[in-house]
């Protein structure tokens, strides 16, 4: 019998500590968000709505608070899991058109017809430790697969050839919803944007992560069937990304990838985003009635928490 109640107890620390370190775990991250977008909101209440700064302190209050949230993501990719409350909302990627102001150059148009569709290779921003090692290996992977592929240089210094290859094309910046739909897969580095473009062009996707939420989304589109399992950077080697071309180009990752494009397509984050905030907005209690004008100072409850999350004084 003390054997069953040490064995109770025991269960019962674990579940609270495991319980502890999940609230914890939103903690932290709420934190980390707002570290890196208190500058931004910080200028707009400066310029536009001529308020005070919002200290790092007061402004990670929005897991504590309850504030609404809404996940800019396609939920055929990731489903809202059923554990997420009713002030949390998937609505669907959001997309910016790129590609109907750009002109792409004649050389490469020229290169794109003279062979197969190409495979994408670039990690954007990212810094690499050694970019002319990756860009051997990226070479080798192509050339191993029988694959042409455009190199993205990114700010990473990718592609610095030791000698011209007619299987490779260098690029700068071209918008992906332009560029992707030229080509036949994509390797990129997993940012949530660069994921939802590929994505939408029906690209069989690998991720390479360096950091932070791109491991998730490497995790996730790997889950789906549209891409290799993810290779962190630093552990990325010829035969792995020969692996991941190999994969890519089975027919079948290629169909999922272009089911999961039709879904997309039908969507519209912007509008699932706009409905999801107005839906947390409070309502009138009878709308046919007028109200009379409430005092500058007055701030429906339901509101609170985001106004103490924004600093902004009763």
């Amino acid at each position: 019998m003390n054997l069953l109640l040490i064995l109770m107890n025991f269960y019962l620390i674990h579940c609270m500590l495991n319980f502890f370190w999940l609230q914890l775990s939103y903690q932290i991250v709420d934190s980390f968000v707002w570290l890196g977008i208190r500058d931004i909101i910080n200028d707009l209440r400066k310029r536009k709505l001529k308020l005070r700064p919002v200290t790092y302190i007061s402004g990670t209050h929005a897991y504590s608070n309850d504030i609404p949230h809404a996940y800019i993501w396609s939920p055929y990719l990731v489903p809202k899991p059923k554990d997420w409350g009713p002030k949390i909302d998937v609505v669907g990627f959001c997309f910016l058109d790129l590609a109907s102001h750009y002109k792409p150059p004649e050389p490469l148009l020229k290169w794109l017809e003279s062979g197969e569709k190409p495979i994408y290779i670039g990690f954007g921003s990212l810094p690499i430790p050694e970019p002319d090692k990756l860009t051997r290996i990226i070479v080798e992977a192509l050339e191993i697969t029988g694959q042409r592929g455009i190199i993205n240089k990114g700010w990473g210094g990718l592609g610095n050839l030791e000698e011209p290859k007619e299987f490779v094309y260098v690029v700068d910046n071209i918008p992906h919803d332009w560029l992707f739909l030229q080509c036949k897969a994509v390797v990129h580095h997993g940012g949530a944007g660069t994921t939802a473009a590929s994505l939408k062009a029906a690209c069989p996707t690998t991720i390479v992560p360096f950091f932070g939420d791109q491991f998730f989304w490497g995790s996730m589109v790997h889950a789906r069937g549209l891409g290799a399992a993810p290779v962190p950077v630093e552990q990325l080697q010829l035969h792995l990304l020969v692996d991941a071309i190999k994969f890519m180009m089975d027919p079948k990752v290629k169909e999922r990838a272009v089911e999961l494009a039709k879904a997309i397509e039908s969507e519209d984050g912007v509008d699932g985003a706009v409905k999801a905030f107005l839906k947390h907005l409070p309502h009138p209690r009878n709308p046919e009635r007028p109200q009379p004008a409430a005092p500058a100072s007055f701030m429906h409850p339901l509101l609170l928490p985001v106004k103490r999350c924004f600093g902004i004084a009763s």
